[in-house]
């Protein structure tokens, strides 16, 4: 049998696998990190933080989203111990108030990892 018609296949074969693999999006960094919470904890944070904390004007192109880098400008406050301890996902991390939505963040990276809208 002629050895150049396997090495077609196998190279055929190969050029598929490694266009597949470029075409494959890439998973670090492809969902940005947030905190998994209930639409009731949601309330409970808003009514606490929104108690504490002043309302800060939001900072010049800043937008409230998750993932994004909170500015500097923005003062943080610690999670209250008593959030923190009903719901431990929230412990560690940092709050803010902005433009009326409580914002948790995470104080090494300054991510904003959950956003909470006042429910009407």
């Amino acid at each position: 049998m002629n050895s150049s018609y396997l090495f077609v296949p196998i190279i055929a074969l190969s050029l598929s696998c490694g266009a597949a693999a470029a075409q494959t999006p890439a998973l670090d960094g492809a969902a940005a990190p947030r905190v998994a919470l209930s639409a009731a904890q949601k309330q409970t944070i808003y009514q606490s933080i929104s108690r504490t904390q002043k309302n800060n004007a939001a900072p010049a192109g800043f937008r409230a989203a998750i993932g994004a880098p909170m500015p500097e400008a923005v003062m943080l406050a610690p999670v209250p111990a008593t959030i923190a301890n009903l719901m431990p996902q929230t412990k560690g991390l940092e709050a803010t108030m902005v433009e009326g939505q409580v914002m948790l963040v995470d104080p090494a990276s300054k991510q904003v990892l959950a956003v909470i809208a006042k429910e009407p």
